[in-house]
């Protein structure tokens, strides 16, 4: 599923690169979801929504253990053994935990785990015992941020890859935007066009209206940061071929760059999942 916490604006501005034209900005894409993915893989998680179905197994408690969730959809219960989750639960029947985590705002966190409710109407007082007897369907990941951006959707838009907009306004490559329920990652920007990947992230590729909103989907503050310096970090190391050490007269040989670096980690480490 391609995704970037950080654009190819952001990565060639701001006094990080100065990098100008467009010459490089596929490459720039491509760092940055390379580093996108390797935040991914050492934090454990993914910050970028998308919608699926996921299957738990019970342990006869009130507890039901879940991967991060950004909106609930429908959970349902396998309590004959036979594969089908004919028994769906209601939304009074559980409760959302942590109570607070608001994963639709910049500063919330996922939904992690259900409890059972106590005003359930007595029909679904615990999670059964058993192996992979429940079954949720919901947009997971760690938050689903949308932010509106000033373009929109310009004339009827079919299912090819270049989508049209009124003015591009705010969307730049690497970003996911949202249009009605798709999501499209964008490629590249050309005037009032963008080239897109559609139906991204599980979301069905779809036919959409002349004046529909456009979102962007956001991030926590400190995941962006981490992204940029990392991908900033790379890009002006491949003048050195991408060394993981280097020689000074006054020190001899060192160790300069491995995996992430070290502030990078710092930054991600309180958005580790442990185990």
């Amino acid at each position: 599923m391609p995704h970037a916490y950080v654009t190819v604006t952001l990565i060639k501005g701001t006094g990080a690169l100065n990098v100008d034209g467009t010459v490089y900005d596929t490459r720039l894409r491509q760092v940055a979801e390379a580093v996108t993915q390797a935040i991914d893989r050492y934090t454990d998680r993914t910050f970028q929504p998308f919608d699926g179905t996921r299957f738990y197994s019970g342990d006869g408690g009130t507890l039901l253990l879940i991967d991060d969730l950004a909106v609930v959809g429908t959970l349902a219960e396998d309590n004959r053994n036979d594969g089908t989750f004919g028994t769906d639960w209601a939304a009074a029947d559980f409760l959302t935990l942590p109570f607070n985590a608001d994963p639709t705002s910049e500063w919330g966190r996922p939904i992690t785990r259900f409890q059972v409710s106590p005003k359930s109407n007595g029909t679904q007082d615990a999670f059964l015992r058993g192996a992979r007897n429940y079954r949720l369907i919901g947009t997971f990941g760690f938050v689903s941020i949308t932010t509106t951006v000033t373009g929109s959707a310009s004339g009827s838009q079919g299912t090819g890859v270049t989508f049209t907009v009124d003015s591009t306004g705010t969307i730049e490559p690497g970003m996911t935007i949202l249009v009605d329920t798709e999501r499209m990652y964008v490629l590249s920007t050309s005037g009032t066009a963008l080239t897109v990947q559609r139906g991204v992230q599980n979301s069905v590729v779809g036919t959409h209206a002349s004046g529909t909103a456009i979102n962007y989907y956001d991030y926590p503050s400190p995941i962006k940061e981490a992204a940029f310096m990392q991908a900033a970090r790379l890009w002006q190391r491949r003048n050195s071929g991408f060394a993981t050490t280097v020689g000074l007269p006054e020190l001899g040989m060192i160790t300069t760059f491995r995996g992430l670096d070290d502030d990078v980690k710092h930054m991600l480490n309180p958005y580790r999942r442990l185990h």
